[in-house]
């Protein structure tokens, strides 16, 4: 064919210009946010990428900055589609061209699909610049709804070795569960380094168990971590579902990881994909990190803080932020702050202060709320220590974390002198409440709050809603309230309402007293009755106020759920208070003969007890006040130093005994006169479990009380003394002396060295050191003492030779941070308790011994300098316990206890237990002598007491029957062979069996055809251990209970008898005629 030359040259000209286009730099953009893999995928879905008219090459972006295909799979992964496509392969790097990959995808709606399906593959091509362009055509049609994923990852100028954040959660390691933390929740942001304790630690690169890492699903990398020669890489993210089996049933979104100088690597961790995702930290990959040094410097100077502080205005930190409920915010953790100096509280611009109360599921913008444990000080008490809390559900006082500063400041405010949390507390976050004295009086400005279905005697069935409860949480509560009943004057009820009364489902109601006129604005707690219990929770505490015209004002708030504030029906209004300042109060005794009382500031008795002092915890001799012969009134002294007793809650086992007794009221003031108040015990995490007998108190001159005391009303409870109120016995006097606003204060004055210690300073820390009467022949067994009672543990320690050692007490912890020791009397002491505080106990099971394990665990405190560089102090003791006993021996001994070599041994019982009940319920147990009949069902309750039912269970193993008191006997009849019922006799059912610490079976009465009277029963147990399904025997060999078999009018057998050749009772059977 012939062509024209200027044809020929075109011709030339476009095939030249076609082949020599570089995708590189003639491509389209795409960016839609929707494309994201790490977007909710139910956030915007619906997009349909057959539908698009594709033609050439393509650069990805999401929301303006530069995005590439992904290569990772996310469960749930849309992509704003119903199918997510990715690439089933890395990309190309520059040298490569272009090249063809494959693309499958994922379903939206499955969580296990990732590259079920295959698409039509592309052409990828990498840019200088660090980019990529792709050749995209349309999906394949078959697949429903496609959509091309792209993610993107933010430049990395600054090195992230030298550019990150520290993220020290022992809580997320791999041995850790039982709660549920999601990841979800926090904001991520940027690179982080994984801590665990101070030490170095890693995410893991193999498989984690479902519900490990405190979280549903514990996440892992899914690839090696990289060398330091490989620079940022990006791993895929993997977790394991409990249920599923597999170790990636779950892929979240992928994250960048780099390892640097100094052997650690830091992470870019963003915020998973769904559900309640975890990153996890694995045990086994703990180091020490780097030693740092700091140099020494001068004692310590003080500035007021009242004048010197920082502000900290955070809404979030609200006790009124609930979890799960409305304005619930979370993510916050106040570990990761940079804690520096004093603070003053805000919220939203207002006044506020740490609350010295907890509420049930107090959130506070973090997981874990942290609350003051005491009451805050007088302007005139100066700087005082507090205790801080930490809340888990609904538990107030679950964790414990450091203990911080707080001053009473002129202007009614406070200031808390703020630091970092207990790392083992998972997400912390300081709790904040408004605080203020209102502007106008309340008894003058409030609401009129008059609505019948609040009346106490209003059960919510009976409600005009028809069966509708009332929710006073979505009520927009605004100021204070009066309330009314049909008109007429009401007010809230101080004792328990039933559940479901008050027109809801949840009733509230003041937990104390009403104040009097005098009292002005007071604080008052609000318990929620519940099925088992008056106060089930604890919702938000309200002020109240006394008015004059016999009638109370509330400011109420939002409660925690769905519960009303109730008013009571037949309110008969206050009596008028009558004071007369001229003449003291007078009392009628019997016979009625009129005197004046004696004051008893002036007639009382000393009561100096040590052992009441709130900070003795885990007394060795439970002391109990109910076998006192108590007579007149008392003065509580604590080392010959003037105390009160306190009037906020006490830790259990304080004060030397069980439950601890403190005032439930606050102290009077001296003009009140004599004063009656009620007495609390703390018991099973219940501020008032028990509620003892009410006592006098009053106010004295010279800043003490004195206190009528009365016999409480059981065992073991002890009357407590504060330690931490020490009173002078004399008013104070004071100075007109002016000082600067900085001024040096002595750091030994707080440390209370005992007379075999001296204070001392080393390397910038005071502490007490050993005189020389103290020195120990073993130096490094810091004349450890040791005991080990049922399924707890107790070792203490001599906190100066630990001093000099280079630890400080209070760096010392058990396996859980939580626990730490207190000091009694010089010495360290440390305890833990399989029941209430278990302290990171761990519990194994060999076959033939069940051991507790523990250990002590501190490193060297800094102060502008360490004590010590490098040691850190680690001491392991274990309680051993065997594990086979019989019932006639139902107690497991401790065999040793190791504190880095074998220890003298303690001992320690464990109850097992069979009962019989006459019921299915299991709610009528038999007692003593029993009538019944042949063929009478009989119900049966095998379990062993004192052991932790979060870790074991029991299982029936066998049970028969033998007519003579020898489990061995040669005539048997068998109920429950191999745990499983025995299938010739059809009345025996297997009711509850290795579900718990008790396992229930029920039978049909018989008696043997061997003209025996009577039947004895035995059983064969395990426990499981849970952890590992590991089970031991434990054999129940005794008879336990007696039931005399006769007809219904036939009196009982001379014969029946408890017997003595048996720790049980024994099983009489009497045939009936």
């Amino acid at each position: 064919m012939y062509l024209c030359p200027s044809l020929v040259i075109l011709l030339t000209a476009a095939i030249s210009t076609a082949v020599s286009s570089d995708p590189c730099t003639d491509y389209n953009t795409i960016d839609d946010y929707w494309r994201d893999i790490r977007q909710n995928p139910y956030q915007d879905y619906g997009h349909d990428d057959r539908l698009v008219e594709w033609n050439g090459w393509y650069r990805l972006y999401l929301n303006g900055e530069s995005a590439q295909m992904s290569e990772w799979c996310v469960s749930y992964m849309g992509c704003g589609g119903y199918t997510g496509l990715y690439l089933n392969g890395s990309h190309p790097g520059l040298e490569d061209g272009v090249v063809t990959r494959d693309v499958v995808g994922s379903h939206i709606w499955y969580y296990d699909q990732c590259g079920s399906y295959r698409s039509n593959p592309v052409q990828v091509k990498a840019c200088p610049g660090d980019y990529y362009v792709y050749e995209l055509i349309t999906p394949d049609v078959s697949l429903e709804g496609p959509s091309y994923c792209a993610v993107s990852f933010s430049s990395t100028s600054d090195d992230p070795c030298y550019n990150y954040e520290s993220l020290d959660r022992p809580w997320r390691a791999t041995n850790e569960s039982g709660l549920w933390i999601c990841d979800e929740f926090f904001s991520w942001s940027g690179w982080y380094r994984l801590y665990y304790y101070g030490m170095n630690i890693q995410m893991p690169e193999t498989c984690v168990n479902g519900y490990s890492c405190n979280a549903d699903s514990g996440l892992w990398l899914n690839g090696p971590h990289p060398q330091i020669e490989d620079g940022v890489v990006t791993r895929e993210v993997c977790g394991g579902y409990y249920w599923g089996g597999g170790c990636c049933d779950f892929k979240s979104k992928p994250i960048r990881v780099k390892a640097c100088p100094g052997n650690y690597f830091v992470y870019e961790l963003v915020n998973p994909q769904y559900w309640c995702l975890g990153y996890c930290t694995d045990v086994s990959t703990i180091s020490q990190t780097d030693p740092t040094t700091t140099p020494a410097g001068p004692n310590a100077t003080f500035c007021d803080p009242c004048s010197n502080y920082n502000i900290l205005d955070g809404y979030w930190r609200s006790t009124l932020n609930y979890m799960y409920w409305y304005g619930y915010i979370t993510g916050h953790d106040d570990t990761r702050v940079k804690w520096d100096g004093w603070y003053r509280l805000f919220i939203n611009g207002s006044s506020a202060q740490m609350p010295d109360w907890c509420v049930s599921y107090m959130s506070c913008g973090g997981f874990s709320s942290l609350w003051l444990f005491g009451s805050h000080p007088g302007v005139e008490d100066g700087v005082v220590t507090r205790e801080v809390y930490g809340s888990y559900y609904d538990q107030c006082s679950h964790y414990t974390s450091n203990p911080i500063q707080v001053k009473a400041c002129p202007g009614d405010y406070y200031v808390y002198k703020l630091t970092r949390p207990n790392v083992a507390i998972p997400a912390p976050s300081y709790c904040a409440v408004p605080f203020g004295t209102p502007s106008v009086d309340p008894c003058d400005s409030y609401t009129s709050l008059d609505e019948s279905w609040r009346s106490t005697d209003n059960h919510y069935y009976y409600n005009y809603y028809n069966y509708y409860s009332m929710c006073d949480y979505n009520v927009e509560w605004n100021g204070w309230y009066r309330l009314f009943i049909n008109g007429h004057t009401s007010q809230m009820p101080e004792s328990c309402v039933s559940q479901g009364m008050c027109g809801t489902y949840s009733p509230l109601y003041l937990r104390d007293p009403h104040p009097q006129l005098e009292d002005g604005v007071v604080t008052r707690h609000v318990c929620m009755s519940g099925w088992n219990s008056c106060c089930g929770y604890e919702s938000h505490p309200i002020q109240v106020k006394a008015c004059p015209g016999d009638y109370y004002v509330y400011e109420f708030v939002r409660p925690m759920e769905c519960a009303a504030y109730c008013a009571v029906t037949n309110f008969t209004t206050m009596a008028p208070t009558i004071q007369t300042a001229e003449t003291p109060p007078t009392e009628s005794f019997t016979p009625p003969i009129t005197t004046t009382e004696v004051d008893p500031c002036y007639n009382y008795n000393v009561l100096d007890d040590v052992w009441r002092a709130t900070s003795n915890q885990y007394y060795s001799d439970l002391m109990c006040d109910m076998n006192v012969n108590w007579e007149g009134w008392y003065r509580l002294f604590v080392h010959g130093q003037s105390v009160q007793m306190p009037d906020t809650c006490v830790a259990q086992n304080s004060c030397g005994t069980h439950a601890p007794l403190w005032l439930n009221g606050e102290h009077p003031s001296f003009e009140d006169g004599v004063v009656t108040r009620d007495v609390c015990g703390h018991w099973i995490n219940d501020c008032c479990y028990f509620q003892s007998n009410p006592i006098r108190v009053k106010a004295c001159p010279g800043d003490y009380y004195v206190y009528e005391f009365v016999s409480p009303t059981g065992c073991y409870f002890a009357y407590c003394a504060d330690n931490f109120t020490h009173t002078t016995t004399e008013m104070p006097t004071t100075t007109e002396t002016k000082t600067r606003m900085c001024s040096v204060t002595d750091p030994c004055l707080s440390l209370n060295c005992t007379e075999d210690e001296w204070c001392g300073e080393r390397h910038g820390v005071h502490g007490c050191f050993c005189k020389d009467n103290q020195t120990s022949p073993e130096p490094h067994s810091f004349d450890f003492s040791e005991t080990c009672e049922s399924s707890s543990g107790s070792l203490s320690l001599s906190r100066c030779q630990l001093f000099e050692a280079g630890f400080s007490a209070h760096v010392l912890h058990l396996n859980d941070p939580g626990c730490r020791g207190t000091i009694q009397n010089g010495r360290v002491q440390f305890h833990f308790d399989n029941n209430y505080q278990i302290c990171g106990t761990n519990l194994v099971a060999n076959g033939t011994h069940i051991i507790y394990e523990n250990f002590i665990l501190g490193t060297p405190e800094s102060v502008a300098g360490l004590i010590s560089r490098e040691k850190i102090l680690k001491l392991n003791f274990s309680c051993i316990y065997p594990q086979t006993q019989t019932l006639s021996m139902i107690d497991i001994n401790p065999l040793e206890t190791i504190l880095h070599r074998i220890l003298p041994a303690g001992e320690g019982r464990y109850q097992v237990r069979m009962v019989p009940y006459q019921d299915s319920e299991f709610s009528q147990p038999f007692t003593g002598l029993v009538d019944a009949e042949l063929n009478h069902q009989i119900f049966v309750e095998v379990g062993v007491d004192g052991v932790d039912s979060r870790q074991f269970v029991t299982v029936i193993d066998t049970c028969w029957a033998t007519p003579v008191n020898d489990p061995d006997y040669s005539l048997r009849w068998d109920l429950i062979t191999g745990e499983c019922p025995n299938p010739q006799d059809n009345t025996v059912e297997l009711l509850q069996n290795g579900v718990s610490t008790s396992s229930r079976f029920s039978f049909r009465m018989f008696i043997f055809s061997s003209n025996s009277t009577k039947v004895y029963l035995h059983c064969s147990v395990h426990l499981c251990l849970l952890t590992n399904n590991y089970c031991s025997t434990v054999t129940l060999l005794c008879l336990l209970f007696c039931i005399s078999l006769h007809s219904r009018h036939e009196r009982p057998h001379p014969d029946s008898h408890f017997s003595s050749a048996c720790s049980s009772v024994l099983l009489d059977l009497l045939k009936s005629r």
